[in-house]
């Protein structure tokens, strides 16, 4: 298929906007705020109708869609242009991370095997499934390295480059997304995911390449009333008043997370904020790692006899986010982790870290 000119739209180029820096820690507080939540036998091992539970799954429908926009926003800035590029994203995006998962997800599996009191025992799971199917947080590693090999063949053969092209490919996704279930025994490499999370790494892609979506004025206003009527009936179905069946459910929560994720990047200058944007470039460190900080961190103050939730929350929120910063500042510049903890480039950091 030939190339079509693409729409204008942003030079091509990985120069941070520090108004999406901001989204990025607002996408990663969501994402560790929920996690220190938990369900299930997972986080504070909160009741099913406690205003805890409900906080979780209020926000489910925005915080790993955030992060998974941005990782489109972001590849977008530099596209693959052509076949002959795709080896370097296939090498870049598996450093980038398959190393962290079968570093992270090792050192994860060896520790929640061994220490009392983990969220989640891996006691008689072969190791080799945790880098096969999903586990724990790390799932979204293999969802979203299929995403950019998905995306990666699109922009191979030119189909993005025009927002034509764009629009059928997303319109695709988002069917997919509503009719497409992989059982969970055939999950390799959390397919799942990436058939969830695709729809909404295009939009990301067509924010930055097409430079759309970005709402003002009327088109704001009705993508506002179009998330309220979507969120409203999320929630009766959450509460049990409203019973949708499997298409209806993941048709809501698309819409609901489509939505939300238009609305907060038409609104990013609104939380481009110093602290943000800083936290926000370690957010791919804070990803990766949060999850031990924050398991670590209850485990040693339930010992301490704190069992308050505000307490383990506030506190769990507050080291899974600071203790992978240290760990990047301290460390980062080590070649070996920088490499297979991190997913960077061999040798020493000359700036930030960034986004998957």
């Amino acid at each position: 298929m030939a190339h079509i000119a693409a729409a204008p739209g942003p030079p091509r180029t990985r120069k941070q906007d520090p108004s999406i820096q901001a989204l990025r820690g607002v996408a990663v507080i969501l994402m560790v705020a929920g996690h220190v939540i938990g369900i299930g036998n997972h986080g504070l091992h909160v009741g099913d109708h406690s205003a805890w539970h409900y906080s979780y799954l209020a926000l489910a429908d925005i915080r790993m869609p955030l992060f998974t926009l941005l990782s489109g926003y972001v590849y977008a800035m530099v596209p693959v242009e052509g076949w002959h590029q795709f080896p370097r994203l296939l090498t870049g995006k598996s450093r980038r991370l398959l190393f962290p998962l079968v570093t992270v997800g090792t050192l994860q599996y060896v520790l929640a095997s061994n220490i009392p009191g983990a969220n989640y025992n891996p006691h008689g799971l072969p190791i080799w499934r945790i880098y096969v199917f999903g586990f724990e947080h790390l799932w979204f590693l293999q969802s979203i390295f299929l995403i950019f090999l998905t995306v990666g063949i699109l922009d191979g053969v030119g189909i993005l480059d025009s927002r034509r092209g764009w629009a059928i490919a997303t319109s695709i996704a988002a069917v997919g997304y509503v009719v497409v279930q992989i059982p969970t025994r055939i999950d390799v490499f959390t397919a799942s995911g990436a058939v969830r999370l695709l729809p909404f790494f295009l939009i990301g892609y067509g924010l930055r390449r097409h430079s759309l979506l970005d709402l003002r004025g009327t088109p704001a206003l009705l993508a506002i009333a179009t998330f309220a009527g979507c969120y409203t009936v999320r929630m009766l179905s959450i509460d049990g008043i409203f019973h949708p069946d499997g298409f209806e459910d993941r048709t809501i929560t698309l819409a609901v997370g489509a939505t939300a994720l238009v609305l907060i990047y038409s609104a990013r200058d609104y939380m481009n904020a110093k602290l943000l944007a800083w936290i926000g470039g370690f957010s791919f460190g804070i990803y990766l790692l949060h999850d031990l900080a924050t398991a670590g961190t209850r485990i040693v103050l339930e010992h301490l006899g704190v069992h308050l939730h505000w307490e383990l929350f506030l506190l769990g929120l507050l080291m899974g986010i600071t203790a992978p910063i240290v760990f990047q500042l301290l460390f980062r510049n080590v070649a070996v982790i920088r490499t297979f903890v991190l997913g960077e480039k061999f040798g020493r950091a000359d700036m930030p870290p960034r986004v998957c």
